[in-house]
């Protein structure tokens, strides 16, 4: 069961996970040994997944967003699909969605010729989909990855 403390030192992290234990614990009234204490806990309990740098997408080329439709609605088609999206470093995010559309995909990659390219072999040649329609990002106005904690 998470604390107030534990929200807290999350919407910290969420934000800069650089900060030192004493800057956090400064921001949420607890000393740096208390800070790293409850870090440690949240991260073996897989609270805390992963700490990672992000990176300016629109910098690093072309972002598009994909919507995937199914011709074949199967346990399989979806696992094989799952599979294959997830082992694409190409594919940033999966979504499996309601709707009548079944995915949504965020790719990133160097330029439109090399996503022609992508989605003509990791899309097209995939019996199972019907249908995908891409959307070309032109700029991010908000990305955020934090989820407030109260």
């Amino acid at each position: 069961m998470l604390d107030k403390f534990d929200h807290a030192i999350l919407n910290v992290v969420q934000r800069d996970n650089q900060l030192t234990h004493a800057e956090i614990g400064s921001e949420v009234g607890l000393s740096n040994s208390a800070v790293r204490r409850r870090l440690k806990l949240l991260r073996d309990q897989g609270i805390i997944a992963r700490d990672v740098s992000l990176l300016a997408g629109d910098s690093l080329g072309v972002t598009v967003i994909i919507d995937i439709t199914f011709a074949l609605d199967t346990p399989k088609a979806y696992a094989e699909f799952d599979q294959k999206m997830c082992d694409d470093p190409a594919v940033k995010q999966v979504y499996h969605v309601s709707g009548t559309t079944d995915y949504v995909l965020v790719v990133q990659g160097p330029s439109l010729e090399w996503y022609e390219a992508w989605a003509m072999e990791a899309l097209m040649s995939d019996e199972n989909l019907q249908r995908h329609d891409t959307r070309v990002v032109y700029s991010c106005k908000k990305f955020e990855t934090s989820r407030e904690l109260k």
